[in-house]
């Protein structure tokens, strides 16, 4: 985390504790000394009991959200949903505990929503306190870094402004490579001129300043290798512009290009390099994740059992052969392996797909066809209701598979990707997906396809994960879209 992101981490986690600790004392007041809603046979121990596994509720759900987001610039309503969600997580969590801990206390309902619902309430309330004394931290505060900015001026002013927004940083003053004499000791967006190009490293040795920005473009005929070289021997924090990065980036926003540059530089032989990648996630989620994975396994292949167990002699009897399928996949960034289905086409099905290609209904790399002569009746029932899906909770122990992914392609249909189709691999391929709880079959376009696993891609996260199992539950219920 950078310096303001954990100092905002920490008063983030006081003011929610502090809002929870006001809605357990609020709760308490109201539903036991007012109203007298709590039992009286409750003893001092079953409380301590009690507010020990709200202390472990609360210290999980606060790890689960993202707090490095800058809290100054969210809105009230971002903030509100906020709060919602979390009391949700901290509410689920704690029944789970008091459920597994068979505490008499969980039996006190009005004592137990009284604090979720002022918890709800009274946090956004304190993050706005937060914000408040963010915002009016003064110019004296100690914990303030004094910047300085070298720029040009057509480039200045997105830069300044992102910088007077952010309550850790007090801008002291930009040089212009480009001022004119008469310009120094003006003003631009507010802040003063200091110097021009040739006077910048005066200007920088003379004043106090903890950081200096550098947004300078390499074509501007200056070399700024010895000015680097001094600003680091002076101790000074040094951020400056990479125009690579600006010509990757510029027009390319909506367009699937969401790279982000890695922390850190790293070095390779004699050369330093900036990591990118197409998608960017914390260890943390990328653990809940496969966490989440695992006992979702684990619980859906116990549930699969007695499905399958009564769908496997219809299914034989129909057609002869194993219960199972096996396929050839393609995961991860092209990676392979096997995924395992029910079995509900008859043996000769990947012989006979050749014959039928002209009927494909897909516009692209998938094949999808109404009433396919190669599906059993058995197979048209388990496909409808999802139930040939259900080994894949396999794929999803062993790791080769999520819950929740983009379908893995076959080996015949990766071999014709296009390299934007790759894309689509860059996550591990799930059982669930946006193109599942989408439509599924209704979509006939390849590239719809790819453009749905490219906007999971793009904004993955556990809700998003949580939201498209619901979705999916819901839409295998209903049967819809699926042939």
């Amino acid at each position: 985390m950078s310096y303001r992101a954990r100092y905002e981490y920490i008063l983030t986690f006081v003011a929610d504790a502090v809002a929870l600790v006001c809605s357990v004392v609020v709760a308490k007041l109201i539903f036991d000394h007012w109203f007298q809603m709590i039992p009286e046979s409750y003893d001092h121990q079953a409380y301590l009991q009690f507010y020990l596994m709200l202390t472990v509720a609360f210290s999980i759900s606060f790890v689960c959200f993202d707090q490095e987001d800058d809290i100054t610039r969210r809105s009230t309503k971002v903030e509100i949903l906020r709060s919602l969600e979390m009391t949700f997580l901290l509410g689920a969590v704690l029944a789970f505990f008091l459920i597994l801990g068979k505490m008499p206390i969980g039996d006190s309902r009005y004592f137990f929503v009284g604090i979720l619902a002022f918890n709800a309430l009274l946090q956004p309330a304190f993050h706005t306190i937060v914000k408040n004394y963010l915002r009016k931290s003064g110019k004296g505060n100690v914990m303030k870094k004094l910047v300085g900015v070298l720029t040009i001026s057509e480039r200045a002013q997105p830069l300044l402004e992102d910088l007077k927004k952010d309550w850790s940083k007090q801008v002291c003053g930009v040089a212009l490579m480009d001022a004119q004499p008469e310009e120094i000791g003006q003003q631009i967006c507010g802040l003063p001129i200091k110097a021009g190009f040739e006077d910048f490293m005066s200007w920088v040795r003379r004043d106090a300043l903890d950081e200096v920005y550098l947004d300078v473009p390499y074509d501007s005929g200056a070399s700024l290798e010895n000015y680097l070289a001094e600003l680091e021997s002076m101790g000074l924090d040094v951020h400056f512009s990479v125009p690579l990065l600006e010509k990757l980036y510029n027009g390319r926003s909506g367009e699937g290009w969401r790279s982000q540059a890695a922390a850190s530089l790293e070095k390779r032989g004699n050369t330093y390099l900036i990591g990118m990648s197409t998608v960017h996630h914390s260890i943390r989620d990328i653990l809940l994740k496969r966490i989440i994975d695992i006992c979702g396994a684990l619980v859906g292949l116990v549930i699969s059992i007695p499905f399958i167990a009564i769908v496997a002699i219809p299914l034989k009897m129909e057609s002869p052969g194993p219960l199972f399928f096996k396929q050839k996949r393609v995961g991860l960034n092209g990676r392979y392996f096997y995924i395992y289905k029910l079995r509900s086409m008859y043996m000769d099905a990947e012989e006979r797909k050749k014959e039928l290609m002209a009927k494909n209904e897909m516009s692209g790399l998938m094949f999808k066809m109404t009433d396919d002569p190669r599906i059993t009746k058995v197979g048209k029932f388990i496909r409808k209701t999802s139930i040939d899906e259900l080994p894949q909770f396999f794929n999803v122990l062993r790791g080769d598979m999520s819950l929740v992914g983009t379908r893995p392609p076959t080996v015949d249909e990766y071999k014709h990707y296009e390299s934007h189709h790759k894309r689509r691999l860059s996550m591990k391929p799930g059982i669930t997906g946006m193109w599942q709880v989408s439509g599924r079959s209704s979509i006939e376009n390849f590239e719809d396809v790819v453009s749905l696993d490219t906007q999971y891609i793009d904004n993955w996260s556990l809700k998003l994960d949580v939201q498209i199992l619901f979705k999916t539950v819901m839409v295998v219920f209903a049967g819809k879209g699926a042939k």
